[in-house]
């Protein structure tokens, strides 16, 4: 009798062993566990384990924008048996080869792992954006609006070195040199050619775009190479802290076209350059400077010249950081309009 109990204990754990087994080889299951190990299947050949080959079965991201990264999670790649069941393979198993984002157009993309591969395709949209081709504003492409603005800010505020407003004295002689006049400086309202040399103030001065009674007399944010440009004395007084419109009136003041661009894109470097700062389309108070709307017209009149590229580059050899609006005057668009 004990016998016989243990003959029916065997056939049972036989039964239980061999449904076990036909659980993992039926020709209907499927497992969607997913498997991470990759020395699991890499010590595995096909023959002896019965597998076959891979296959992307989800892309949930089939388009891209310009320059836009591959996403990894984007896509589902199993590993298959003859048996029909599969697992599914950790993206950090497989490869993903073949993907570009700077030429537009429909690609094949080819996943592999060990020796199996597939394929799918996924579509890089038209660009309809600027090439950012400058490494200084690399981490801008792709942006609009308020997110290339302060982005924008972010740039000019970790590479600017402070340069004191006596020293701008002896830079604007350099940045504002008449190009045709060796030693002679281009002032910027009358634009007239004078000596450049520094005879404290007599022959000419320095005048704040963005006036420094409205820069609360910040000695960081009023020595600004950017905002500072020579100018006669005179006129400098002239202008006072009035704001720029189209006319001239006790609270207005109107450059000669062929500044108004060279006006425009200052104040916007200002506005992006310091938080605390606004440009408006009204009577200005401290922190504040108009007219953005005239401002924004005026950018588009008087397009970037020469004389500002180099005032530029001569500016950052010093002040390390830049005026965007004249290294890509379409940022001025795209972040208002």
């Amino acid at each position: 009798m004990l016998k016989l109990k243990r003959l029916i204990v065997l056939y049972l754990l036989v039964i239980m062993i061999g449904v076990t087994v036909g659980c993992d080889v039926n020709s209907t299951s499927t497992t969607t566990e997913t498997f991470t190990d990759l020395t699991t299947f890499l010590t595995e050949t096909t023959t002896t384990n019965g597998y076959i080959g891979i296959e992307v079965t989800e892309v949930t991201k089939t388009e891209y924008e310009y320059k836009e990264a591959f996403y990894p999670s984007s896509i589902t790649v199993i590993i298959k048996r003859t048996s029909g069941s599969f697992f599914i393979l950790h993206e950090s198993m497989y490869t993903v080869t073949g993907f570009d984002s700077s030429i537009a157009g429909e690609i094949e993309l080819t996943v592999s792992y060990g020796e199996f591969t597939d394929t799918f395709t996924v579509t890089i949209l038209e660009f309809t954006g600027i090439v950012i081709d400058m490494e200084y504003y690399s981490s801008v492409q792709g942006l609009t609006v308020n997110e290339l603005f302060l982005e924008l800010r972010t740039i000019l505020n970790d590479t600017k070195t402070y340069v004191s407003y006596d020293d701008a004295r002896y830079i604007l002689d350099e940045s504002d040199a008449d190009p045709n006049i060796p030693g002679n400086i281009i002032l910027v309202y009358l634009g007239t050619s004078i000596s450049g040399v520094w005879d404290y103030g007599a022959t000419w001065n320095r005048e704040h775009i963005w006036p420094q009674s409205l820069l609360s007399y910040d000695s960081v944010m009023s020595s600004d190479l950017h905002n500072l440009k020579p100018s006669n004395p005179s006129e400098n007084s002239s202008r006072g802290n009035k704001y720029y419109d189209y006319v001239e009136t006790s609270a207005t003041y109107e450059p000669p076209d062929e500044v108004k661009g060279d006006v425009a894109r200052i104040l916007l470097y200002m506005w992006t350059m310091y938080e605390i700062l606004e440009l408006v389309d009204s009577t200005p108070s401290t922190y504040q400077m108009a007219l953005l709307t005239v401002l924004l017209e005026w950018h588009e009149l008087d397009p970037v010249d020469d004389f500002e590229r180099n005032r530029n580059e001569v500016i950052y050899s010093y002040q390390h950081n830049r005026n965007p609006y004249i290294d890509y005057p379409e940022f001025v668009k795209m972040i208002w309009g």
